[in-house]
């Protein structure tokens, strides 16, 4: 999938790092790899997500349909307030 870091998050996500991905109903814990594709459409590894651009995140999870929005977080933490 195709991921860029919220800018309100204030930390870098690291390759091999456990996050919990919710995608539609679905939620599943995965360890997600990120890359950088090249312009010779190769995929090239990178420990950390680029500050401000898209990166590819590569992860074992559910099927899912195209353009499905995901949304990743590090823990399941119960004083978290939502503004929606």
């Amino acid at each position: 999938m195709r991921i860029k870091k919220h800018r309100w998050y204030q930390n870098i996500l690291k390759s091999n790092d456990p996050l919990i991905f919710s995608i539609g109903w679905r939620r599943f814990q995965s360890l997600p790899m990120y890359c950088r594709e090249d312009p010779d459409e190769r995929l090239r590894f990178t420990k950390y997500t680029p500050q401000h651009d898209f990166c590819v995140a590569i992860f074992y999870g559910n099927f899912a349909p195209q353009n499905a929005g995901v949304i990743c977080t590090q823990t399941l933490s119960e004083d978290i307030v939502i503004l929606a």
